[in-house]
């Protein structure tokens, strides 16, 4: 049998596996990912030398190292992307699914019926798995039942492909915010590629002690908004068929930022709330931010954010 699995993760490398060691000798595999760190502790093909790879890739690599006599054939890219259409999914006896996202899951469901190809199709909540199969004519498919909205999002989506805006406000508050503001001994993806040529720390988060709060949140900035985007971009495959984003850096959005030096707010008063709106005096919170409003904001709610802690706990 021809098989196509699409999604080389926690469900695809389990997949894999199995395919490979039960006597299958022609597998395709579709994934658009690269590797996290907080993928390892259960996608057991890949090692932490990985992060930053394609899942694909690494996953056909680790396979043909215990079975180097099958045929595996890995695609970096989008299922959704047009080369994979209708013709494409007639060649395959069996499609299995390994996916994390409904979007992606109805598109192959519609392939498979149109291609008339049977669809394997599992996924996880929570503890649970679910395995269900659809075959055109003799049982219901993916979609003849609602299925829930996801209330989660998986970290390699909103690190590295997010594609909705409710992925880059789940990036600020469950990584970004985490790490700059919660434990600081907790693992987090943004540590990935956190020794750049400007710091020689590992841990490019970790404040030095003669560091004032501008020099601080500049340099966070930088990393965040440029660094880590530069070497996103080192993958050239991630984005044949994506927009390429632009590397952001401070000196370019705010060049006046980087000559100045103190906070913009006074801590003396024990009863003011910080805001970084009012303190920059902008006044209607639905105005839609150019890119430099948007750095001032962030900067200042970022400086406010650490003086009113320190103040705290200095009482």
């Amino acid at each position: 049998a021809k098989v196509l699995m699409v999604g080389a993760g926690g469900i695809g490398c389990e997949l894999l596996k199995t395919l490979a060691l039960s006597g299958f000798s022609d597998i395709h595999v579709i994934d658009l990912d690269t590797i996290e760190v907080s993928n390892l502790n259960r996608q057991f093909l890949f090692r932490k030398s990985h992060v930053g790879q394609s899942k694909a890739h690494v996953a056909r690599d680790a396979i043909l190292k215990f079975r180097p006599n099958i045929n595996i054939e890995s695609h970096h890219a989008n299922v959704k992307d047009a080369q994979f259409n209708v013709d494409f999914f007639k060649q395959f006896n069996v499609v299995l699914n390994g996916l994390d996202n409904l979007d992606a899951r109805r598109h192959v469901n519609r392939l498979c019926l149109a291609a008339e190809v049977p669809l394997v199709e599992s996924g996880t909540t929570g503890f649970l798995g679910q395995v269900t199969v659809h075959v055109k004519g003799k049982t219901e498919c993916y979609e003849c039942q609602p299925k829930p909205i996801p209330k989660s999002y998986p970290v390699c989506t909103i690190t590295s492909t997010p594609s909705k805006f409710v992925h880059c406000i789940v990036w600020a508050k469950e990584l970004l915010f985490a790490k700059l503001f919660g434990d600081k001994n907790q693992d987090n993806d943004l540590n990935v590629h956190s020794k750049d040529g400007s710091s020689s720390k590992l841990d490019v988060f970790e404040r030095d002690v003669d560091e004032d709060l501008d020099q601080y949140a500049q340099r966070i900035y930088d990393h965040v908004f440029g660094y880590n985007i530069e070497v996103a971009l080192e993958n050239e495959e991630t984005w044949k068929n994506r927009r390429r984003p632009n590397p952001v850096y401070i000196r370019d959005t705010l060049p006046e930022a980087v000559k100045q030096n103190g906070s913009s707010w006074d801590c003396s008063n024990d009863h003011e709330e910080p805001s970084a709106m009012a303190s920059l005096g902008l006044t209607n919170p639905q105005e839609i931010w150019t890119l430099a409003e948007n750095s001032r904001v962030l900067l200042e709610a970022f400086k406010l954010f650490f003086e009113k802690r320190e103040k705290v706990c200095m009482c």
